[in-house]
């Protein structure tokens, strides 16, 4: 798959045969709304990281350290990765939502009383292809509790005309996306099969999950099978609470190493981490940092010196740490 930025041609095309397919229906209910309030947006699924000052573009491919502005323990450069992978898991994120926000722009085609269908509808840009929408509304608590919304972007080769099956799968439960809890799946898989992805698209699945119903909110983004976007395969996590701190969860490779990394931070950016690395062959090594809203390290725990690559890595005092939430 091709960067988000450059709308990967899968992306780019399913959504505009949707757009010419759905183009010149009627108007809204307002029971339509409220099937509309059920699915995410950017929004409830982006992921909050302060920017580090000390962090640039180094040939596109991660931070730039400028060690000699922040003294003997250097930047924190496990933390001046969090970051940029935050604005990937973003992208990634609007790369999903671009094809579910087409439903936002046309009524459906069909009413049930607890649901909604747009389509069935030729892929104009698949030939042989053709896909519905459907969104789904049970009551498992009664109608006078919030329902549970269920969603589905379907496709099938008309050849034959055999079930549909998801491209997105989707649920929420609560009165709307912004207070409620929720997840959806891209199936790469069924993509390629269909014929509607690029020759790098990822496999497997890309698995998001949310949570703003209590706070701190949350989001999990999880690339199974292989990576895509710009990412490592990994299970990130966010945590993030309305003050601006948060906890995010993820992954880098530097040189030969996969490194993994849970981070506890405040507002301007000063946290505490935990780093993992992992090289082939199965070896792992950990080492623990804290460091200022500057990035520069305050404390660093790493008797083996995984962190700089050379004797002596460990020094400050633990006790200078910011307060942040615990990694």
């Amino acid at each position: 798959m091709r960067e988000p930025r450059r709308r990967g041609r899968g992306a780019a095309a399913l959504a505009a045969g949707v757009l010419l397919a759905l183009a010149g229906c009627g108007d809204w209910s307002n029971e339509d709304l409220r099937f509309y309030a059920a699915l995410p947006t950017r929004a409830e699924l982006h992921v909050a990281v302060p920017s580090a000052p000390a962090v640039a573009a180094a040939g596109g491919q991660g931070p730039l350290l400028a060690t000699a502005a922040c003294g003997p323990l250097g930047d924190a450069e496990a933390w001046l990765w969090a970051k940029p992978t935050s604005d990937k898991l973003n992208a990634s994120v609007d790369w999903v939502l671009g094809l579910v926000d087409v439903v936002r722009r046309y009524p459906p085609t069909k009413r049930l009383e607890d649901g909604r269908i747009w389509g069935p509808f030729d892929d104009d840009q698949h030939p042989g292809n053709e896909m519905q929408i459907v969104i789904l509304r049970t009551w498992p608590g009664g109608r006078e509790a919030p329902p549970l919304h269920a969603y589905f972007f379907e496709a099938r080769r008309k050849a034959g005309a055999g079930a549909f099956t998801p491209i997105i799968s989707g649920h929420f439960a609560g009165a709307s996306a912004s207070a409620g809890t929720g997840g959806l799946t891209l199936a790469f898989d069924v993509i390629r099969a269909l014929g509607m992805g690029d020759a790098d698209s990822p496999t497997g699945a890309l698995v998001i999950a949310y949570d703003r119903a209590v706070e701190p909110r949350t989001v999990g983004l999880s690339l199974v099978q292989s990576g895509g976007f710009g990412l490592e395969r990994f299970d990130y996590g966010f945590e993030g609470w309305a003050d601006g701190r948060g906890r995010l969860r993820y992954a880098f490779r530097s040189g030969p190493a996969l490194v993994t990394v849970r981070t506890g931070f405040d507002a301007s950016g000063a946290g505490r981490g935990l780093s993992t690395l992992h090289l082939d062959g199965g070896f792992s090594g950990q080492y623990a940092q804290c460091w200022d809203a500057a990035a520069c390290l305050v404390w660093v725990d790493d008797p083996n010196d995984y962190s700089c690559g050379r004797a002596g890595c460990s020094g400050g005092a633990e006790s200078a740490c910011p307060a942040v939430p615990a990694p």
